[in-house]
């Protein structure tokens, strides 16, 4: 078993004389032209600031095929990550909840998570540790453990486990050592807080011995109260550090202290050494610097700490802790040299190889884009030709990604490239290519709503739209952009090509065949995620851009209104399981800014959870549009 490092895998990186190649070749430069660099075409600047999100304590981040994730703290009964292609989008990029508590012994007070990508047998999994409890109070605090169900980060996740259900423990956090893997993580042992090794069977369950391998010995790790917590492994030429935060957090005084492995068996606490000093403290007006974790740039040369801090000094463990990033070295000792935190607002380069050129398969549901007047699929070669072409032909598969502001990328699934203005520095040009990401308002989209369940797709630099050349019906014709926007010439529809799970944004639960019933009139409700055939659904297209949503758990039944009565359309209608032949059984749906989805059914009601909860089995209805959390959705593959 083995945890899986991001490095080098968000993208493909080409030698120097290609690379030249390809960005003019691209954007149809001669060869003493450069990448344009004007604020107009790059979606974020060279260099971005402290905080990177307020309110964001015990911050988590990875950057993974093209996307930073980034997880903090909320103190509900939500665990939510935020997405985006630059470090600095992630001030204001969308909460994506994406699992939610329903037990009362732990589905409250949310702390800390940790989502590692861990190599098992069926292939790259994430697992999401996390702190909760009870709701009146921290005593009930313990580790939990979510899996998801393939490679994407955002899940969906199932419940797992915890590793130790008996008394208090937090902050737990992974790694692997010689083959084998551990858990790490802090609890009380009278009146000083420790942080404890033991090895791990799998990654919810623990093996063995389970020992203390740091404790606050030195004045420095006792301020305010005894505490070692927040324990995080660094390799680094051969060697492993335990690094992890000293002092209590309700102080100006927590900070980051180091230990390292000498012995060969990490449980055994002879087998760590501490250093005297503290590693990463206050300064430049940042407070409490301390809860932290590590993430490799995009291009896998730099590496970074993610943490908290305040910008007061008695600010404590309140919500105002923001979360912050700065990059690391190595001295000549080989010892992680962090600096002194940067001052808020203080401008700093972007991690290494964020503007790209980025070649990479987003994660995400896979799409045929068909367009309206051709039916024939948006298609791409190796050259980043773009064209319409036969929907069963290569390359015709597509993931529409968020990528800030409300606008979206369109990445080719085989090919890891993203569509946009072939002539970047010419926003009047037509032709259209799919290239390797530049971090360009050229490459993204909005995803705007035409009618009966079509889109349209407006460059977000040209405002112009995605369609066949000269609105051409023949195969093969090249896709280009224009302003025809009102025929069927710009109109597409998405055809889902993936089973996957209906997510609802607000609970993170997902939309469920009560009981795994196979018969028609079974009621729909929301559910954790159980990986059951009852939870998965397959989209076919029906007419126009409305889709059935088939059951994996029952051929022929679909998502389904309870449909009209008396010749009247019931406003707040109950969802049911039906046959897929039924009027009932139509539904659109239109991608939304902050990359969630609507689902509308044919009578023009959208899909919700009754009453906006977050409880499991709580009822799917049918209501008026009113743009709730609750009516929001995301399809995460589950196959």
């Amino acid at each position: 078993m083995k945890i899986r490092s991001t490095l080098k895998q968000g993208a493909k990186w080409f030698g120097a004389s290609a690379l030249a190649g390809m960005l003019l070749a691209g954007c149809g430069m001669t060869q003493k032209a450069s990448i344009p660099t004007d604020a107009e075409l790059q979606i974020a600047g060279d260099t971005f600031a402290n905080p990177i999100k307020r309110n964001g304590a015990d911050p988590w981040m990875h950057y993974f095929n093209g996307n930073y994730y980034l997880t903090t703290t909320t103190w509900t009964s939500q665990l939510v990550m935020r997405k985006s292609p630059t470090i600095a989008g992630l001030a204001d990029a969308p909460a994506h909840y994406i699992w939610s508590g329903d037990d009362p012994s732990r589905a409250f007070n949310f702390w800390a998570f940790e989502f590692h990508p861990i190599e098992r047998p069926e292939g790259l999994r994430w697992y999401v540790i996390l702190t909760s409890g009870v709701k009146d109070h921290f005593g009930g605090q313990r580790n939990h453990i979510m899996e998801s169900e393939g490679s994407d980060p955002m899940g969906p996740y199932q419940y797992k486990g915890t590793p130790m259900p008996d008394h208090w423990n937090i902050d737990g956090s992974y790694f692997d050592h010689n083959g084998k893997l551990y858990f790490t993580w802090s609890e009380w042992h009278g009146d000083e807080q420790v942080n404890l090794v033991s090895e791990m069977s799998n990654p919810w369950t623990l093996v063995g011995e389970r020992n203390v391998v740091t404790r606050p010995e030195y004045k420095w790790e006792q301020s305010g109260l005894k505490v070692n917590e927040g324990p995080e492994i660094l390799k680094h030429n051969g060697r492993v550090f335990l690094t992890h935060s000293s002092s209590f957090c309700n102080t100006e005084d927590y900070k980051i202290a180091v230990v390292e492995l000498v012995g060969d068996d990490p449980v055994k606490t002879e087998s760590w050494k501490k250093f005297d000093e503290p590693f990463f403290v206050k300064g430049n007006g940042v407070y409490g610097p301390g809860h932290h974790g590590f993430f490799i740039s995009p291009d896998g040369t730099e590496e970074w700490l993610i943490y908290h801090g305040n910008s007061s000094p008695t600010d404590g463990c309140s919500g105002t802790r923001s979360s912050r990033a700065q990059k690391f070295v190595w001295n000549e000792e080989g010892l992680p040299e962090f600096g002194e935190p940067l001052m808020d607002k203080q401008q700093t380069p972007v991690p290494s190889g964020e503007q790209g050129p980025i070649t990479t398969r987003v994660e995400g549901v896979r799409y045929k884009l068909v367009n309206r007047l051709t039916n024939l699929c948006l298609t791409a070669n190796a050259n980043g030709q773009t064209k319409v072409d036969q929907c069963s032909g290569e390359n015709t598969d597509w993931i529409v990604d968020p990528a800030n502001d409300g606008f979206y990328r369109i990445n080719n699934a085989d090919l890891g490239t993203f569509v946009g203005h072939q002539n970047c520095a010419d926003p009047s040009s037509v032709a259209v290519a799919s290239k390797p990401w530049i971090s360009s308002n050229c490459q993204r989209w909005s995803v705007d709503p035409s009618r009966d369940g079509w889109v349209r797709f407006s460059n977000a630099q040209s405002i112009s739209h995605l369609q066949a050349a000269g609105c051409e019906a023949a195969p093969g014709t090249t896709a280009s952009v224009g302003g025809d926007r009102f025929s069927q010439c710009t109109d597409w529809r998405l055809e889902p090509v993936d089973t996957f799970a209906i997510i609802n944004v607000n609970s993170g639960k997902v939309v469920t065949v009560d009981g795994s019933a196979k018969v028609a009139d079974a009621n729909i409700s929301q559910h954790e995620y159980k990986d059951l055939a009852s939870q998965k659904w397959q989209a076919k297209h029906v007419d126009n851009g409305f889709y059935n949503f088939e059951s994996t758990n029952a051929a022929n039944m679909c998502l389904a209104v309870n449909g009209v009565t008396d010749g009247k359309v019931e406003i707040a209608d109950n969802v049911v399981q039906s046959a897929c032949s039924e009027k009932d059984s139509l539904w659109r749906f239109e991608f939304l800014p902050n990359g969630a989805l609507r689902m509308v059914s044919h009578y023009g009601l959208a899909l919700m959870v009754e009453g906006c909860s977050v409880k499991n089995d709580d009822n799917m209805m049918q209501l008026v549009w009113k743009d709730l959390d609750c009516q929001h959705f995301y399809f995460r593959v589950a196959e």
